[in-house]
């Protein structure tokens, strides 16, 4: 199949969620015998390259908007328009887009029936569902910022997601509770597909620490969170569960691996002088390298998010084998059986996180635990999602697309 990503990033210059998606399920589709072609941005200050592990990229070029580092809006109607047209040269058997890279879609479906070209949808979580955590996080820690992240998405769920949704063929997601919320949404359930991400379950066991200095030194437990530093990710009650876990663990560290958006940073350097937790919380930043690696460096990796579908930093902390403190998300708890294969916490509770914490660190069991787990997710490889995308666009195609180009 010839198959068409509209994602503004792919992991060559962005490591997150969707970017880390796209990459993968595109490079492990090529490796199975498709052709991917993506429509991404191009950033200042990044490589441009005409090809990322056998994705060919095509680029939107930068334009003017209020907000540079997620300028989806603006992005998908691009993308779109210059998908339009290279149709006029050439043809693809499927499109897919990630989340709110789909919005746009209601604007250029008409010229994609038109050339019998099939819309994949994946939603990894609805924008309601991010609203209701944001409102959450304004709830406990009241910000203008974080106030009208909740008004521009609340308009985005209202105005936007439902009718782009619609318009899919296709909608996949990753969880239970995200599909039901779809269905809610009166999305058809037979269009909705379940494909949780997957691992890279045999590099996160063999890989090994980086070389780079720790600041830390040879202090620990290292306690570790690896991801966006964000409010809707939970962080800033894992940096109030500190003082608890160091009453225990004097020698103890937290280790935050991950860049952030809207300066938030700032925000959790703050909270950390306020806590006099300087010189036992680290920020590394962004990781611009193999995120693996960093996973060796932790005695536990705590997973606090207040809202998030299957999280690909549990799969991984998993393979390789490293205990893993999680909130309580409902798309993940049907998700994790036997449910002790993990250390489960309260959302949005800095108190049951230490908790949870010191458990997985006293755990007399915590060796057989892991190992348990690395079993669990071995089967969650990116090869087999690959393949389950592969049989999604199939079955659109033989609804009545085209299979032009196989």
């Amino acid at each position: 199949m010839n198959v068409a990503f509209i994602v503004t990033d792919l992991s060559n210059t962005r490591i997150g969620g969707i970017s880390r998606v796209a990459t993968e399920v595109g490079r492990n589709l090529v490796a199975l015998g498709h052709r991917v072609t993506a429509y991404v941005l191009r950033r200042d200050g990044a490589q441009s390259p005409l090809s990322f592990d056998g994705i060919e990229l095509r680029y939107v070029e930068k334009f003017g908007t209020v907000n540079p580092d997620y300028p989806v809006v603006g992005f998908s109607h691009r993308a779109f328009r210059q998908l339009l047209d290279d149709l006029e040269r050439e043809s693809f058997d499927i499109v897919q887009t990630f989340n709110l890279n789909a919005i746009a879609l209601p604007r250029f479906r008409g010229h994609l029936r038109a050339k019998q070209l099939p819309t994949v949808i994946s939603s990894y979580e609805t924008i309601m569902m991010d609203v209701r955590a944001k409102a959450t996080e304004f709830r406990a820690l009241p910000s203008m910022k974080t106030l009208l992240q909740v008004i521009a998405e609340l308009y985005f769920a209202l105005a936007h997601e439902t009718r782009y949704l619609r318009l899919a063929d296709a909608v996949i997601t990753e969880d239970a509770n995200t599909r039901e919320a779809l269905v809610k949404m009166r999305i058809p359930a037979k269009r909705i597909h379940l494909i949780p991400s997957g691992v890279d379950v045999e590099l996160a066991k063999t890989a090994k620490p980086p070389a780079s200095r720790r600041p830390w030194g040879d202090e620990g437990p290292v306690i570790g969170y690896i991801g966006r530093i964000d409010p809707r990710k939970g962080v800033q009650y894992l940096i109030d569960a500190m003082p608890r876990v160091l009453e225990s663990y004097p020698t103890a560290h937290l280790v935050l691996a991950g860049g952030s958006r809207h300066g938030y940073d700032d925000v959790i350097r703050e909270r950390v002088g306020s806590q006099r937790l300087d010189g036992r919380v680290h920020l590394l930043g962004r990781i611009t390298r193999d995120i693996l690696p960093y996973y060796k460096l932790m005695d536990v990796v705590v997973i606090p998010s207040l809202s998030e579908g299957i999280p690909i930093t549990l799969g991984e902390a998993m393979a390789a084998e490293v205990p893993v403190v999680i909130t309580r998300l409902p798309g993940v708890i049907p998700f994790v059986q036997p449910s002790d294969l993990v250390y489960w916490s309260d959302i949005a509770s800095s108190e049951s996180l230490a908790v949870s914490i010191m458990a997985a660190l006293e755990d007399p069991d915590r060796k057989s635990r892991v190992q348990r787990a690395a079993r669990f997710i071995a089967g969650y490889t990116w090869r087999a999602v690959a393949e389950r995308h592969a049989e999604v666009y199939s079955s659109r195609l033989g609804d009545g697309g085209s299979r032009r180009g196989e």
